[in-house]
Protein backbone atom coordinates (compact mmCIF):
# COMPACT_ATOMS: atom_id res chain seq x y z
CA UNK A 1 0.00 0.00 0.00
CA UNK A 2 1.56 3.56 -1.11
CA UNK A 3 1.42 6.53 1.15
CA UNK A 4 -1.09 8.29 -1.00
CA UNK A 5 -3.18 4.85 -0.54
CA UNK A 6 -3.09 5.44 3.30
CA UNK A 7 -3.15 8.53 3.31
CA UNK A 8 -6.74 8.27 1.43
CA UNK A 9 -7.90 5.64 3.30
CA UNK A 10 -7.38 7.95 6.95
CA UNK A 11 -9.06 10.47 4.99
CA UNK A 12 -12.38 8.76 4.21
CA UNK A 13 -12.07 7.00 7.48
CA UNK A 14 -11.78 10.43 9.38
CA UNK A 15 -14.74 11.65 7.36
CA UNK A 16 -17.46 8.55 8.63
CA UNK A 17 -16.22 9.82 12.07
CA UNK A 18 -16.74 12.82 12.07
CA UNK A 19 -20.81 12.34 10.11
CA UNK A 20 -21.32 9.40 12.79
CA UNK A 21 -20.47 12.23 15.64
CA UNK A 22 -22.47 14.52 13.74
CA UNK A 23 -26.11 12.80 14.33
CA UNK A 24 -28.39 11.91 17.27
CA UNK A 25 -29.31 13.77 20.15
CA UNK A 26 -27.06 17.30 20.57
CA UNK A 27 -25.49 18.02 24.18
CA UNK A 28 -23.93 16.27 27.11
CA UNK A 29 -25.74 13.46 28.33
CA UNK A 30 -25.02 12.46 31.77
CA UNK A 31 -26.39 8.88 32.70
CA UNK A 32 -26.21 7.18 36.43
CA UNK A 33 -26.61 3.20 35.42
CA UNK A 34 -28.63 3.74 32.19
CA UNK A 35 -30.52 6.67 33.77
CA UNK A 36 -30.37 10.35 33.52
CA UNK A 37 -27.90 11.68 36.58
CA UNK A 38 -30.09 14.61 36.59
CA UNK A 39 -31.63 15.47 39.44
CA UNK A 40 -35.59 15.59 39.69
CA UNK A 41 -35.59 17.90 42.80
CA UNK A 42 -36.67 21.18 42.31
CA UNK A 43 -33.84 23.92 43.69
CA UNK A 44 -33.83 25.03 47.17
CA UNK A 45 -33.97 28.79 46.94
CA UNK A 46 -31.04 30.56 48.79
CA UNK A 47 -32.39 31.69 52.49
CA UNK A 48 -30.62 33.77 55.09
CA UNK A 49 -31.87 31.84 58.38
CA UNK A 50 -33.13 33.33 61.80
CA UNK A 51 -31.30 32.27 65.15
CA UNK A 52 -33.46 30.07 65.81
CA UNK A 53 -32.98 28.43 62.63
CA UNK A 54 -29.04 28.71 62.76
CA UNK A 55 -29.32 27.23 66.16
CA UNK A 56 -31.14 23.91 65.30
CA UNK A 57 -29.18 23.62 62.34
CA UNK A 58 -25.45 23.37 63.52
CA UNK A 59 -25.61 22.73 67.44
CA UNK A 60 -24.40 19.27 68.44
CA UNK A 61 -23.35 19.07 64.44
CA UNK A 62 -19.76 18.79 62.46
CA UNK A 63 -19.61 19.90 59.50
CA UNK A 64 -16.77 20.21 56.84
CA UNK A 65 -15.95 23.75 56.36
CA UNK A 66 -13.84 25.66 53.38
CA UNK A 67 -12.58 29.09 54.18
CA UNK A 68 -10.53 31.77 52.74
CA UNK A 69 -7.75 30.76 55.40
CA UNK A 70 -8.43 27.35 55.25
CA UNK A 71 -10.28 23.92 55.24
CA UNK A 72 -10.51 21.31 58.13
CA UNK A 73 -13.59 20.04 60.21
CA UNK A 74 -15.86 21.82 63.20
CA UNK A 75 -17.80 20.49 65.60
CA UNK A 76 -20.65 23.11 66.98
CA UNK A 77 -21.87 22.65 70.62
CA UNK A 78 -25.08 23.53 71.69
CA UNK A 79 -23.28 25.99 74.51
CA UNK A 80 -22.15 28.29 72.37
CA UNK A 81 -18.71 26.73 71.78
CA UNK A 82 -17.14 25.17 69.02
CA UNK A 83 -13.57 22.87 68.26
CA UNK A 84 -11.86 22.62 64.85
CA UNK A 85 -9.23 20.39 63.18
CA UNK A 86 -7.96 22.52 60.48
CA UNK A 87 -5.78 20.68 57.82
CA UNK A 88 -2.70 23.21 57.50
CA UNK A 89 -2.61 24.59 61.27
CA UNK A 90 -4.25 22.16 63.90
CA UNK A 91 -7.14 22.14 66.11
CA UNK A 92 -8.29 24.98 68.24
CA UNK A 93 -11.12 26.12 70.16
CA UNK A 94 -13.58 29.12 69.59
CA UNK A 95 -17.67 30.77 70.08
CA UNK A 96 -20.16 31.02 68.21
CA UNK A 97 -23.34 33.13 68.68
CA UNK A 98 -26.54 33.76 66.69
CA UNK A 99 -28.62 36.90 67.01
CA UNK A 100 -31.28 37.54 64.52
CA UNK A 101 -30.09 36.89 60.99
CA UNK A 102 -25.99 37.23 61.93
CA UNK A 103 -23.74 34.38 63.11
CA UNK A 104 -20.87 35.04 64.60
CA UNK A 105 -17.94 33.34 65.10
CA UNK A 106 -14.70 34.03 67.39
CA UNK A 107 -11.50 32.11 67.25
CA UNK A 108 -9.06 32.23 70.16
CA UNK A 109 -8.48 36.28 71.00
CA UNK A 110 -9.34 37.37 67.30
CA UNK A 111 -12.27 39.78 67.08
CA UNK A 112 -15.74 37.89 65.97
CA UNK A 113 -16.35 37.05 62.43
CA UNK A 114 -19.78 37.95 62.07
CA UNK A 115 -21.91 37.82 58.66
CA UNK A 116 -25.75 36.21 57.44
CA UNK A 117 -25.61 32.95 57.68
CA UNK A 118 -27.39 31.43 54.42
CA UNK A 119 -28.21 27.87 53.25
CA UNK A 120 -27.80 27.31 49.63
CA UNK A 121 -29.40 23.46 49.81
CA UNK A 122 -26.20 22.00 49.70
CA UNK A 123 -24.12 23.70 51.91
CA UNK A 124 -24.28 26.61 54.54
CA UNK A 125 -22.66 29.89 54.85
CA UNK A 126 -21.60 31.26 57.90
CA UNK A 127 -19.59 34.50 58.14
CA UNK A 128 -16.78 33.49 55.75
CA UNK A 129 -17.16 29.77 56.02
CA UNK A 130 -19.03 27.20 53.43
CA UNK A 131 -20.19 24.33 55.92
CA UNK A 132 -21.28 20.95 54.44
CA UNK A 133 -22.87 18.51 57.47
CA UNK A 134 -20.78 15.23 58.14
CA UNK A 135 -23.73 12.63 58.09
CA UNK A 136 -22.78 9.50 60.02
Amino acid sequence: MTAKSLRTLMIIALAFGLAACAQGPKGVRITNNGTSATTDKTPTPITDFTAEQIRAAISGKTFQYTRPDGNGFITYNADGTFSYQDDAKGGGVGKWEANGTQYCETFGKNPPECGVFKNTGDAYFAAKSRLVEMKT
